[in-house]
């Protein structure tokens, strides 16, 4: 005979009411919850999810969205966010969109909404207020996550780009580079204008001019990669040292080189972002911008479990998380030339 919420409760040693909570998504104190998942594991007890939808009329799924599959950061967070997510009884519907067309981002959140979905989690790129007015109807709380969306109806976990760019130019700088070349996204995309803005300020900062032939902004893409760095290396002068703020960036620009036979750090100084596997075995080890992947998904699927729970339903929040910067030797020091 199946085990029943009753056994659960008996063998956790908690009411049947903490059990129904922590089953519907809801916090309870953490022995209550370690009890609970053991007792659970013990009877193999099995929760019936049409019955409890139809009781509560929550699916307990959510819906996350990115912009690409194959995009790095975002299928890097996702197994964060679906392990944070599972634990509270919450599955996930993972779907991506194209930021090319429009209209995707919109057609795939109407899915989302279709299937039901407790809450959203999104990388909002290029996605525009209108394309939430469904979601906002239906009182669907939404996380964004490395972009914001310009209400305050909705959380965002953000990194700090303006800082994390400014240092890595900064420690270009400090080690006598004064051309610096920029690959970076899409501009006016609010990560790529932060990102811009960190860079512009470190040369500021540093008395050094401003050159738009050392930017390169068009999308986030090996192939985007690849050209900045051709687009750099055939200038008249070129940069003594380049910066790609991605990792599918920082692929494409580390293939031209492989395939150029450009050398780092003797024919040009390079700092990546996001790939520490890549810049371990790369010789010699590449400096790397790290943004702090799993801190992301945890602190994104925290805030809208608390949404959905009804623990937290005020103003949006964003929280800030700072990048760090991972040194290798890839970038040479001029001042000892």
């Amino acid at each position: 005979m199946p085990s029943t919420i009753k056994d659960v409760a008996k063998k956790a040693g908690v009411s049947i009411a903490t059990v129904s909570k922590f089953i519907n998504g809801g916090n309870v104190l953490e022995e209550n919850r370690v009890a609970i998942e053991e007792a659970v594991r013990d009877l193999n007890y099995q929760v019936n999810t049409v019955a409890r939808g139809m009781k509560t009329r929550r699916s307990m799924t959510v819906g996350v969205l990115i912009p690409s599959l194959a995009d790095y950061f975002g299928v890097s967070i996702l197994a964060t966010i679906d392990s944070e997510l599972f634990k509270h009884g919450y599955s996930t519907i993972i779907c991506d969109y194209s930021e090319k067309d429009p209209k995707s981002a919109q057609a795939k959140l109407e899915f989302l909404m279709n299937k039901q979905v407790d809450g959203i989690i999104m990388q909002p790129i290029n996605v525009k207020p209108e394309d939430l007015d469904r979601a906002e109807a239906q009182n669907t709380p939404i996380v964004f996550v490395d972009v914001q969306v310009g209400n305050k109806k909705h959380d965002s976990v953000l990194i700090n780009n303006t800082d994390i760019t400014m240092q890595i130019t900064q420690h270009m700088i400090h080690l006598g580079h004064r051309r610096i070349g920029l690959i970076s996204g899409a501009a006016g995309v609010l990560t790529t204008d932060d990102r811009v803005a960190g860079y512009r300020r470190a040369l500021e900062k540093a008395e050094i001019p401003f050159s738009s032939d050392l930017l390169y902004l068009v999308n986030i893409s090996e192939e985007s990669g690849y050209a900045g760095l051709r687009h750099f290396m055939k200038l008249n002068e070129p940069p003594t040292a380049v910066f790609t703020t991605g990792h599918d960036l920082t692929i494409g620009a580390l293939m031209y080189m492989n395939e150029k036979g450009i050398r780092i750090p003797d024919d040009v100084s390079f700092v990546g972002f996001e790939n520490q596997t890549i810049a371990r075995i790369y010789h010699p080890k590449l400096t790397i911008g790290v943004q702090p992947i799993r801190r992301i998904g945890h602190t994104a699927a925290s805030m809208l479990i608390d949404r959905m729970s009804g623990a937290y339903d005020g103003e949006g929040r964003i929280v800030e998380l700072k990048a760090s910067i991972d040194y290798g030797a890839s970038v040479q020091d001029m001042n000892a030339k």
